[in-house]
């Protein structure tokens, strides 16, 4: 798996400006079987409140995940120690709720934990209830930045000139959206990237042709 690059214009709320990027492809609809990025993404999704057997699964995603960005080709991670601070995006709940979920912020702590220099902040907390973006009633950037707010606790040293917004899955690039504006007006910050462990991709719709011509 490799990190590459997104092409922009395909989703609703990013620009030409936005710099993001991807490793894998979550197909939509497509369950556990579609593809080995689909397990591992609903594997990581598994709540708080799964069976223990589901969170041995979500536990060893978060590893699978982590080792993804330590061993794929396309992020410099040396560069990375030096330059950027890498901030997870955090759920759609907040902390003390039933369905409270760091699962960003593990990820990229198995990568910290296992390259030194790597500067891992959970910046952002989520600090109302909101639904999650893949249930329905999706919220706009707007909508998704009212309920987030900085913790100050993470700025008792400089933040790198680099920051890297990390997530799971991109459908619309509402929450990148949303994370961006409120980090790009810290002190320090040159430039805010996106960095997805997969885009969501939609199977084409197949017409059955001969019940097309009879239609017609």
């Amino acid at each position: 798996m490799r990190l590459s690059a997104l092409d922009c214009t395909h989703f609703r709320f990013l620009t030409p400006a936005d710099s993001c990027a991807h490793y894998g492809d979550y197909t939509a609809g497509g369950g556990f079987r579609a593809s080995e990025t689909n397990q591992q993404i609903l594997n990581l999704k598994k709540g708080p409140t799964a069976s223990q057997a589901e969170l041995r699964w979500k536990t060893r995603a978060v590893a699978y995940w982590g080792d993804v960005i330590l061993n794929s080709a396309g992020l410099d991670l040396d560069r990375c120690a030096r330059d950027v601070t890498f901030v997870p995006i955090p759920c759609s709940k907040p902390q003390g709720h039933p369905e409270y979920d760091d699962r960003m912020f593990r990820v990229m702590t198995h990568v910290s934990q296992r390259r030194a220099g790597i500067d891992v902040r959970p910046l952002l907390r989520q600090t109302a209830a909101r639904d999650a973006q893949h249930q329905g009633n999706r919220s706009d950037p707007a909508g998704i930045a009212s309920t987030l707010s900085v913790d100050q606790r993470c700025l008792a040293l400089p933040l790198r000139p680099i920051i890297i917004v990390v997530d799971d899955v991109i459908t619309r690039g509402a929450s990148f959206a949303a994370a961006k504006g409120i980090l790009s007006q810290l002190n320090g910050v040159q430039a805010v990237h996106g960095m997805f462990l997969a885009r969501t991709i939609r199977p084409p719709v197949e017409w059955d042709f001969e019940d097309l011509t009879d239609a017609l």
